[in-house]
């Protein structure tokens, strides 16, 4: 029996218990106000990008939840159930110290990522889940892109930063902080010119 999760604005997620194991199946419906032919290529491209992207991404370190197959017709990508909870949900109970940890192996992570050449593209804490042993997972790779510029990866950090700014206002500079820390320590030199760009991105942002 599948219990839908979430409810998002190109996909439905549901978890399936099947087998004596938990699935999640990250489904894109139609749109209806697109040609069937457009938004079937959309989906598909989307569908497929995910799946390699979640790929890419496990090998490069960073833990995600494993492909296990793939319904191109209709669009579904089966994975791994992550027996956990979003970052966002976590970080009002949690102690100073325990968001910090949490927070510096997110930005680790997304600096595994940026070393590889691959960007998420929606690096929010929505898309980050700790499991019950506090190990951080990244979900969604719905945006990510490999081959990424240093204006690509600009992009992530400055994302990263105005979810914390949006939906945690309130502790936004312990979280950065700490997410940088992590970040800087994985990509050493060239954290640098990735954070000057993302700065340059909020300032345009900001003035224009």
């Amino acid at each position: 029996m599948a219990e839908q999760l979430t409810l998002g604005a190109e996909s439905i997620i549901f978890r399936l218990d099947q087998w004596d194991r938990e699935f999640i199946l990250k489904h894109r419906p139609p749109k209806p106000y697109l040609l069937k032919a457009i938004d079937d290529l959309l989906k598909l491209s989307r569908t497929n990008r995910e799946c390699k992207m979640l790929t890419v991404a496990r090998s490069l370190g960073v833990p995600t939840p494993a492909v296990l197959w793939i319904d191109r017709k209709q669009h579904t990508i089966a994975m791994d159930f992550i027996n956990g909870t979003q970052l966002k949900q976590l970080v009002s109970e949690a102690s100073e110290r325990k968001l910090r940890e949490l927070c510096e192996e997110f930005g680790r992570l997304i600096g595994l990522l940026h070393d590889g050449g691959v960007v998420h593209g929606d690096p929010t804490t929505s898309n980050v889940i700790v499991d019950k042993q506090s190990k951080v997972w990244l979900i969604d790779f719905g945006l990510a892109e490999m081959n990424a510029t240093v204006e690509m990866k600009g992009v992530d950090i400055h994302l990263m930063r105005r979810a914390f700014e949006t939906t945690h206002w309130d502790l936004e500079d312990t979280m950065l902080e700490s997410a940088l820390v992590g970040y800087r320590r994985t990509m050493r030199e060239e954290a640098e010119e990735v954070l000057s760009r993302a700065n340059e991105i909020r300032t345009r942002g900001r003035y224009h």
